[in-house]
Order: structure tokens, then C-alpha cells, then sequence
């Protein structure tokens, strides 16, 4: 059995500590084909919300999974296929935004803001904890309420 079919294993018994970084209240990542392929694969060294907030494009999301995954052998060519079309379809430019999942770099290229806006809800939702909704991000000082307010159908709380 290989390496990663191993760390798959210990992880279903229970070994999720050992065998990959989750974190204690898994996201709620999107339905859809590969989701099961993401999760048993890339959760053995990346947290669930890895891609949360990330907005790449297909060949971007090609060229990280070829990255990640370029000295496991055990992943067949159909994993890695599966993972990127669910990484291409669910976190694509233009897609949902994570706010509460998303780093500081992802939530500026998204929203459209400053850095030091980005930093603000980042820094705002450490120390208050996961925005409930809209309402919530514009309590965030600095922030450019008309920019959120315009990207409001895109937001998951």
C-alpha cells in the first residue's frame, strides 16, 4: 500500500492528527464531482479551507495540484484530474468569496480592496469571531461599504 493510500487509511480510523492537518470545525465546501477526491487527497497535508478564498484559474489550479501532488505516486491521473476540475469549478475568478475563510491576500483580490482594508476584516474577524452576514463585514472600520455592498451576492458567511 502506498504512502498516501496509508495516510488516507490512518485518517479514516481516526488517525487525522498523524495523517493531515483538519482543523476542528471543517468548512462547508461546495457539492459537486472530485469533492470527495479533494477532500481524501489534499486534506492529508492542507487544512479543508485551503482553497477557500483562492480564485484561480484552471490552468492555476493545474499547475498547484501538479505542484502538490508531483512525488505521489499512489495519486492516479484521474485523482488529479477529479481534484482540479473541483478546484476550477468551485474557486474560479469571479466565484464565491469566503470571508470568513479567506486570507488577507485572496479577500483583496476578490473584494477589489486596499491591503489595509483586507487586513481589517481579517484582523476583525480574529478578534470577534466568523462574520453571520453582511451586516456584520460592515461593522469592519475602514471599509469601503459600496465596494462590499456591491460584491454582496458573491459573500458566503
Amino acid at each position: 500500500m502506498g504512502v498516501v493510500r496509508s495516510l488516507l487509511l490512518l485518517s479514516i480510523l481516526g488517525g487525522a492528527g498523524i495523517a493531515g492537518r483538519q482543523s476542528d470545525a471543517p468548512p462547508n465546501l461546495p457539492a459537486g464531482p472530485g469533492k470527495n477526491t479533494f477532500v481524501s487527497v489534499c486534506t492529508l497535508c492542507h487544512d479543508l479551507s485551503a482553497p477557500m478564498g483562492k480564485q484561480w484559474t484552471r490552468e492555476q489550479w493545474e499547475l498547484k495540484v501538479i505542484e502538490m501532488l508531483q512525488e505521489e505516486p499512489d495519486v492516479t491521473r484521474e485523482e488529479r484530474t477529479a481534484i482540479v476540475e473541483y478546484l476550477a469549478t468551485n474557486f474560479k475568478p469571479g466565484g464565491k468569496i469566503y470571508i470568513n475563510k479567506a486570507a488577507t491576500k485572496d479577500l483583496e483580490a476578490a473584494l477589489e480592496i486596499s491591503s489595509s482594508e483586507a487586513e481589517a476584516i481579517v484582523r476583525y474577524r480574529r478578534e470577534r469571531g466568523d462574520f453571520k452576514n453582511l451586516e456584520d463585514l460592515k461593522k469592519v472600520s475602514s471599509l469601503d461599504s459600496a465596494k462590499i455592498e456591491s460584491k454582496k451576492d458573491r459573500l458566503v458567511f
